[in-house]
């Protein structure tokens, strides 16, 4: 009798034991799933930066464009009054 309770409490040792590695390895793999969670969450941050900067440039160049027809137009509009001067 004496040796079914040394057998049954190594078995609970063992179980705890068993018990406490998995816990361990479960702590492992969600401080890497939160890790890998903040990474995705930076590389969001950065990709809206650099769209937001993108649209930026983007939007300085069509106001250039813009600017320059601008000007254009107002040259050949001088350049047509010139020629047809409007009668009245």
């Amino acid at each position: 009798m004496n040796e079914n309770k040394k057998r049954s409490g190594q078995g609970d040792r063992n179980l705890a034991l068993q018990a406490a590695e998995l816990a361990v390895v479960g702590e492992v793999l969600s401080t890497l799933g939160d890790t890998i969670s903040t990474f995705s969450a930076i590389l969001a941050l950065e990709a809206e930066v650099q769209e937001k900067d993108e649209n930026e440039n983007n939007n300085k160049y069509m106001q250039k464009q813009i600017d320059y027809l601008t000007t254009e137009l107002e040259k050949l509009k001088n350049i047509v009054n010139k020629q047809y001067p409007y009668k009245k």
